[in-house]
């Protein structure tokens, strides 16, 4: 036997446990979708405000930056793309040796980015030691692993822009490096169509949404029509259900007058017959 009620139930139940699931990937969805845009935005912020300031771009503290020039060879190659992360001029170690000679002959000291501000440009050397200028204000001493000689500009705290972490060797096919203006305009490309997507998708979310309600309102109407036929079959069964029995309680209680009258007219003829006879 089958319970209506319970099977009523149970699809509710799988009705809203499906709702539920939707509701939250959707949700996720939403998320995914405003990181990624959030994150192209931070991207293309970065991008623009480092190409106004003449400086490599960090993203999360990490930037790539193209090396030009053999001066750090073999450790750095001319034409390799590095992979270089934020430091503070604290943190720099210059080397485990009492000398810069010492470190720079056995490659001792972190490998860093620093602005010169002799040559107007981002450097790459090696730090080799400390020293201390005619002020009394400290520096660190860098130097090329391919020079003969120690960068004569020492680097202070203000100079000091980020480490060396690593060489990115799948960059190596884009030789002669990549021009920033073209890096610019790729991440503005992609943070337009991130944007585009994110509009397109709410557009289908939108569409869906509706056609879901639509769809909806159009069961539920149908559900209201099909109780009321139902309501009205059944009334039209109840009215018929007592209108039979209406008439068989007539006709039984017809039946019932018919048999009470018959013993009265028997007894009649009876006694007149008896009369008769007397």
């Amino acid at each position: 036997e089958i319970n209506p009620k319970m099977d009523l139930k149970q699809n509710t139940d799988n009705s809203s446990s499906g709702k539920k699931k939707s509701k939250k990937n959707s949700i996720i969805g939403y998320i995914v979708s405003i990181l990624c845009l959030l994150l192209c935005l931070y991207i293309t912020v970065e991008v623009i405000n480092a190409n106004n300031h003449n400086r490599p771009p960090k993203i999360f503290n990490l930037s790539v930056s193209y090396v030009p020039t053999s001066s750090m060879e073999p450790t750095i190659f001319a034409g390799d793309y590095i992979l270089f992360k934020g430091t503070k001029y604290s943190d720099v170690n210059t080397g485990s040796y009492d000398t810069p000679e010492d470190n720079h002959k056995y490659q001792s000291g972190d490998i860093i980015v620093f602005y010169s501000n002799e040559e107007d440009k981002f450097i790459i050397h090696r730090a080799v030691g400390k020293g201390i200028d005619e002020s009394g204000n400290e520096y660190i001493i860098t130097w090329g692993d391919n020079n003969s000689t120690a960068d004569t500009e020492g680097v202070t705290s203000k100079m000091v822009y980020g480490e060396y972490v690593t060489t990115l060797g799948l960059l190596s096919i884009f030789s002669g490096g990549i021009n920033k203006n073209v890096i610019f305009f790729i991440l503005v490309v992609m943070f337009i169509i991130m944007i585009g997507m994110q509009v397109f998708q709410l557009s289908l979310s939108a569409k869906a949404k509706k056609v879901k309600e639509d769809r909806k309102k159009e069961e539920d109407k149908f559900k209201e029509e099909l109780k009321l036929q139902i309501m009205k079959e059944e009334l039209e069964r109840i009215k018929e259900y007592n209108a039979k029995k209406a008439l068989e309680e007539n006709n039984t209680e017809n039946e019932n007058d018919s048999s009470n009258d018959e013993p009265k007219t028997l007894k009649t003829v009876d006694n007149k017959t008896n009369d008769n006879i007397e």
